[in-house]
């Protein structure tokens, strides 16, 4: 019996001695980890607001707002919680390589919508164009209806909508016709090559007057941009506004063709292949 009581006693004074051993070993960083865990987490709430209000300030599309911001706190929580098993003393790089074969695999299988992300970025940080713009873009025309974090919508004159990726808006040259200027509705056309230069103005002025958003006081443009033994390239333009952009042109050419005809203006005739 005395025996038992010894071991007993013996057995609990070294699981004593090995807990306190634990505390003051392992105590203090606890206590750090807990810290930094519960600080981190003060710090990042206050991070995310301030970063959501600087986003605001940029005049970020509030649907996009919390997208970016879930996006910071997720990459700050990270950080914090590997910050936190590195206090404790857990080793940080095997869960470093993890998260980096998971990256490489994911930006592997998404490097053209990661692509297409970057530029959304750009586009909605620098903002080269606006919703409402007037673009013109890998060959297709129409306003600027959303521009989303993949891709931007245009919206055709005939009501149609164009998905176009965001890299596409970034890796050619746009043509932007900004609402609110004033910008030139032109028309090309080739006439026959004796067509008095005269009569074109004139018919070219008539059919200004007639289209409802036309800037009359500055004025309508007549250039001969070419011409050849049978035709003669000319380009007419009227002034208006971005946003009248297309129902000017369209007027425009509605009313040429009817001041032309007046005019006894002809077009010229369609050239044959085997013609030099």
């Amino acid at each position: 019996m005395y025996k038992t009581n010894k071991i007993f006693t013996l057995d609990t004074k070294a699981i004593l001695d090995k807990a306190i051993e634990i505390a003051w070993t392992y105590g203090p960083k606890t206590f750090a980890a807990f810290a930094i865990l519960f600080g981190g987490l003060w710090i990042i709430r206050r991070l995310v607001r301030g970063f959501d209000h600087f986003l605001g300030a940029r005049k970020v599309d509030e649907g996009l707002r919390p997208f970016f911001t879930s996006m910071a706190d997720v990459a700050m929580k990270v950080a914090l919680v590997l910050m936190v098993a590195s206090t404790i003393g857990i080793a940080t790089t095997s869960f470093i390589a993890i998260f980096s074969a998971i990256a490489f695999s994911v930006g592997l299988a998404l490097q053209g919508s990661l692509g297409n992300f970057a530029s959304g970025v750009l586009i909605l940080l620098f903002r080269p164009f606006k919703v409402g713009d007037y673009l013109t873009v890998a060959d297709k025309t129409g306003k600027v209806l959303e521009i989303q974090i993949f891709s931007t919508i245009l919206k055709t004159p005939s009501g149609k909508k164009i998905i176009i990726p965001n890299g596409k808006m970034t890796e050619g040259p746009i043509e932007n016709i900004v609402e609110n200027s004033e910008v030139q509705a032109e028309i090309t056309l080739l006439l026959q090559a004796n067509t008095s230069l005269e009569k074109i103005q004139m018919a070219a002025k008539e059919a200004a007057a007639q289209c409802p958003h036309a800037l009359i006081d500055k004025g309508v443009d007549v250039k001969v941009a070419g011409i050849s033994r049978d035709d003669m390239k000319t380009q007419m333009a009227v002034w208006t506004l971005g946003q009248h952009y297309d129902d000017t042109l369209n007027h425009f050419y509605e009313a040429l063709r009817n001041s032309l005809g007046t005019a006894g203006i002809e077009l010229a005739k369609e050239r044959r292949k085997d013609q030099v």
